[in-house]
């Protein structure tokens, strides 16, 4: 066991070594690599599968290093809310993920809330998302909690939130271990369920009967990152079919172009299965 902590110990220095992993959460580190290490015979296939799995997780999104003082600057500097939102849309751009979403931004949102705008926002794994915030058309008493694993993108946000017109906080969470103890009127889980999914069968399914919140907006990919058609919308269509079945759910479908996107409202608290 001694052999095994010492190895442990050795792959998270490795892997916070590199500049793409050091502001991960490195209670994420461990997990993963403890993982690894259980899978694979030396220590430096288990660091390599570590780094990849990681990268399947966060890195494969971002375009490039996120430079988040320089974003944070811009934000601060921008004179009025046209100027904010200008800078918004081009962060939005850096990320993958969110810039597929940008040509339905303003009309996803309030399609989402129901012409309602909720007063308590959760969003989980929620990487730029919160940059979206003035197409959300949401209270300046809002109260936005947003939540990933890079600790980098977490202290960014938690400077970012008030400058995007909401109070609110962001912090590091592990969606694998569930999800914060935190109340909301509607929680966002946007392209998460499938990366929970490849760590822990069952784990994405087990985040949503668990969050609390009466309205869940739950999306997943319908292309690869190579813009590939492989057949995710049947697949994820037919995990939301499912789960809703099981659950008692009646999602409503939003389709966009490589998103497609459920919106869940449930009015009796879900069954916990955890």
């Amino acid at each position: 066991m001694a052999h095994f902590d010492d190895q442990l110990i050795e792959l998270i220095a490795a892997v916070q070594a590199s500049a793409h992993y050091r502001t991960i959460d490195p209670q994420v580190i461990e997990r993963v690599g403890w993982s690894a290490l259980q899978r694979y015979p030396s220590l430096k296939a288990a660091i390599k599968a570590t780094k990849t799995e990681l990268h399947q997780m966060i890195g494969a999104y971002a375009d490039r290093a996120p430079q988040y003082a320089q974003w944070l600057a811009e934000l601060q500097s921008a004179p009025n809310e046209a100027t904010r939102q200008a800078v918004c849309r081009r962060l939005l751009s850096k990320h993958a993920s969110t810039r597929e979403r940008l040509p339905a931004l303003a009309q996803l949102y309030p399609a989402c809330f129901g012409g309602q705008p909720p007063q308590r926002v959760l969003d989980l794994g929620c990487g730029l998302n919160p940059l979206a915030i003035p197409w959300m058309a949401l209270s300046p008493t809002t109260w936005y909690a947003a939540y990933d694993i890079d600790t980098a993108l977490c202290a960014f946000l938690h400077a970012a939130l008030p400058l995007l017109g909401v109070q609110g906080a962001a912090g590091i969470c592990d969606l694998i271990a569930g999800p914060p103890p935190v109340a909301a009127d509607v929680a966002f889980v946007l392209k998460t369920i499938p990366l929970l999914e490849q760590q822990r069968r069952g784990a994405g399914a087990d985040l949503l009967r668990a969050i609390q919140a009466p309205r869940l907006v739950v999306s997943f990919p319908t292309r690869s990152l190579g813009g590939r058609n492989v057949g995710m919308a049947t697949t994820y269509r037919g995990y939301m079919d499912t789960l809703a079945a099981a659950e008692g759910w009646s999602p409503r479908v939003i389709e966009l172009p490589n998103e497609l996107v459920f919106v869940i409202e449930r009015h009796t608290p879900s069954r916990s299965r955890m």
